[in-house]
């Protein structure tokens, strides 16, 4: 039996009081922990990078390549717990307790670990106190300086069946590190981006936990991701690696250099490989390939992959490889070529190792079109042997929401390159065709399903006209492909589901949707974008700048202006405005794309008001009236503002809105011609609302009957016509606010009706802007 001794960082859990947890309802305990296991701790051990050696019934051993993973693994988990746990009763409650140590071990032939490093990984998480995690002293000295949590120096300990104590810290997670004097330092460059700056901070805790159609576009950039579909093979690598959760100024190249110092895991970027077809319109084919080893590559644990997005810059360029490693901070580089003539494939690849330019590897794949799931396995094959990396068995290719079937394979990405080359209607509904012979060739292939859900989502009226669809036939399409999707789930259907979750106030359970989706596939940097939003938008601001930070590692030149706006409203949402106008200033606000100046111009007029430039503040308003005519054609009002911009916090929304009353903006369109003297407070929407049942009709856009019951905590239900709706109703500011599943945050205004006939229910007016402009009549009936 051959065995590999390495240094590796071993975390050992289980559960505190199992025997009596699983007395008292074994089935129940059970149950309860393998929903623990599918929807948080394995999730979370595959972002950072960590492997399951083994579970020991109420536990396990997982191994990680570097300390600081394994750390911010055991904390993101022992947060999410004390999140789990709140409302259970005491006896109820599963509390983990977890070791951790770093050192030698055996690795056996079958992946089992043996040694030192695990025995005494177990012995401290014996003697760990319930939700806390025990860290050796070789370990805490590697992460000493990062902590952002209580730590008790527990001194020289005996464990359990080892010879020599050893001395222990324990992390108290939920209780804050006590602050340290600042040390003396020159003033920092006031011109610097927040993007620009190294953050080695503890990553956010990640807990538990739905439109562009409807006049103003998703928070996130576009983007178009090929799915990985042939995720047959995992590797698991023989060293130990560094954390690389470490970003870059995005104007000096330079530094990447000293990011990949820091990062000690192997790292590769997958250059776009080159068509050698005649005919050019299968260029598509390339580009899918290229996308499917980046999508695969960057699912090996302790294996850093560039994006495919920040690779694709450098397609149909001579470049030096050594300057694409620095500026990338890689040290290998993938490229080939694809040929494909009529069944027959050839496929070139050589694999360069950027420090020298000289070629390490290089190789040639031939086979049939119908086995192109088998070439690109073997091409990742040879070459995680060129980097001597050791092969297991993985997931199946479905797992990933992929196909197995090459002609809808080859639709799929005739699809996405349509949608990549052109943005016209017509471009549109030929890519929504290739998606739907995609999913009739193969009903499972979930990626498929996610991108024509992204497709209807991004319709608009003009293209769902040129589909024979409405705007709520298109809006019901999108949810029929995201049911097919979930059945097989890929990151493009996370990315998608926790967009609409953050727009209906659910961004708790976005943030945990999108955790799934890094695990899926940590190169894209979409994944760390989507985050950075919901993050932001859960009231959680500095979380969301370390997941910026990781987007601009993966990725350090795409999306730049998307970057910026959530660096400017994370600090926004801390107070920060000075930085907040630094960092919405960086983007191009000249460029033709309107969609992310939209929201930063927002951002920007309220900070600049917060700071008493209301000049500024004014001309930024102005600004935002241009591209709001051109998008909606109407004038920026706060109205708008809090249909899109759906925060879980009401003093984050409220925040916005003091900033943009003091830049001018009014509240409601003026179109509307509403009189402001009729208008109810949010203390009276609250009083007369909250608590009653009212009754009434819709005016506009049609005439129908309708009833609303709403509870003091805000629990709503709501019928009009023969739809009844649940879901949940608050006041913020002077506005009235309501969520529905399946349906977008609206948020309105209610007036005092002066013309109101006694006994008809119209003694109140509403008006709401969201999905389209919308009246109500109704009165207070008990």
């Amino acid at each position: 039996m051959s065995e590999t001794r390495k240094l590796a960082a071993i975390l050992c859990s289980d559960v505190v009081g199992y025997s009596r947890l699983a007395g008292a309802d074994e089935d129940r305990i059970l149950a309860r922990l393998r929903s623990l296991r599918s929807d948080l701790i394995d999730p979370t051990i595959a972002v950072h990078h960590g492997r399951v050696v083994k579970r020991t019934g109420d536990g396990a051993i997982v191994e990680f390549r570097s300390i600081v993973d394994a750390v911010r693994c055991a904390i993101e988990v022992q947060n999410a717990m004390v999140e789990r746990n709140a409302g259970v009763a005491e006896d109820r409650r599963i509390v983990f307790r977890i070791g951790i140590h770093v050192g030698d071990v055996v690795e056996e032939s079958d992946g089992d670990l043996m040694g030192d490093g695990v025995n005494i990984a177990a012995r401290l998480q014996g003697v760990a106190a319930p939700g806390s995690i025990c860290l050796s002293e070789d370990a805490y000295r590697q992460v000493k300086g990062r902590l952002e949590v209580a730590v008790t120096d527990l001194g020289p300990t005996q464990l359990k069946n080892i010879a020599e104590p050893v001395r222990a810290y324990s992390l108290e997670v939920g209780k804050p590190a006590l602050a340290k004097p600042a040390p003396a330092t020159k003033p920092a460059d006031q011109t610097k981006s927040v993007i620009g700056q190294v953050t080695l901070a503890l990553p956010p805790v990640l807990p538990d936990s739905r439109a562009a159609g409807k006049g103003i576009a998703p928070h996130r950039p576009r983007s178009w991701h090929i799915p990985a579909v042939a995720g047959a093979l995992i590797f698991a690598l023989c060293l130990a690696s560094g954390w690389w959760w470490i970003s870059k100024p995005i104007t000096q190249p330079d530094e990447s250099a000293a990011d990949a110092a820091v990062d000690a895991r192997p790292s590769i970027v997958v250059l776009p490989f080159d068509n050698l077809n005649d005919d050019k319109e299968q260029e598509y084919l390339a580009n899918g390939f290229t996308e499917d080893l980046t999508t695969e590559l960057a699912r090996v644990p302790g294996l850093f992959v560039i994006s495919r997005n920040a690779a694709s810059a450098y397609k149909g360029k001579e470049t030096i490889p050594a300057e694409i490693a620095a500026a990338l901070g890689v040290r290998y580089l993938l490229e080939g070529s694809i040929r494909r003539v009529g069944d027959d494939l050839r496929i070139n690849a050589q694999l360069i190792d950027g420090s020298t330019g000289g070629h390490f590897w290089a190789e040639r794949f031939d086979g049939q079109w119908a086995d192109v799931f088998a070439l690109q396995d073997k091409v990742v094959g040879r070459i995680a042997g060129a980097l001597e990396l050791r092969l297991v068995n993985g997931p199946q290719a479905g797992r990933a929401g992929g196909t197995s079937n090459p002609a809808a394979y080859d639709a799929y990405l005739r699809s996405l390159d349509i949608s990549n080359r052109d943005n016209t209607a017509d471009a549109f509904a030929a890519a929504v065709q290739n998606l739907k012979h995609a999913v009739q060739l193969d009903p499972n292939f979930g990626a498929a399903y996610a991108k024509l859900a992204l497709l209807y989502w991004e319709a608009g009226l003009t293209r769902a006209v040129m589909m024979g669809l409405s705007h709520d036939e298109a809006r019901n399409k999108m949810y029929e492909a995201l049911e097919a999707a979930a059945k097989h789930p890929s990151p493009g259907y996370y990315q998608l589901v926790a967009e609409l979750m953050v727009r209906e106030r659910n961004s708790d359970e976005a943030v945990s949707v999108l955790l799934k989706s890094v695990a899926l596939d940590p190169s894209d940097s979409q994944n760390y974008l989507s985050l950075a939003n919901a993050l932001n938008f859960n009231g959680r601001p500095k979380d969301a700048l370390t997941y910026l930070n990781a987007a601009a590692r993966v990725d350090p030149n795409s999306s730049m202006d998307y970057r910026h706006y959530q660096a400017g409203l994370a600090a926004f949402g801390q107070e920060k405005f000075e930085d907040a106008v630094r960092e919405i200033e960086s983007m191009d606000l000249a460029s033709a794309e309107p969609w992310t100046k939209l929201f930063a111009l927002q951002i920007l007029a309220s900070a600049y008001a917060h700071l008493g430039r209301i000049e500024k503040a004014a001309s930024a308003v102005e600004q935002l009236k241009v591209i709001v005519a051109k998008l909606i054609g109407d004038e920026p009002n706060l109205l708008a503002t809090q249909d899109y911009m759906v925060f879980k916090n009401t003093a984050d929304i409220e925040r916005i809105l003091v900033g943009l009353t003091r830049a001018g903006m009014h509240d409601l369109p003026l179109s509307w011609g509403m009189d402001p003297k009729n208008r109810l407070t949010g203390a009276e929407i609250r009083s007369s609302i909250f608590g009653h049942e009212i009754r009434g009709k819709t005016v506009y856009p049609d005439f129908r009957p309708m009833q609303l019951t709403t509870s003091s905590e805000g629990a709503v239900r709501e019928i009009v016509g023969e739809t009844t709706r649940v879901g949940t109703a608050w006041v913020q500011g002077d506005f009235l606010c309501k969520a529905f599943p399946r349906d977008l945050t609206g948020c309105g205004a209610i007036f005092r009706n002066s013309f109101r006939t006694p006994g008809r229910q119209d003694e109140y007016e509403a008006v709401y802007g969201a999905p389209g402009w919308e009246k109500d009549e109704f009165s207070v009936v008990r």
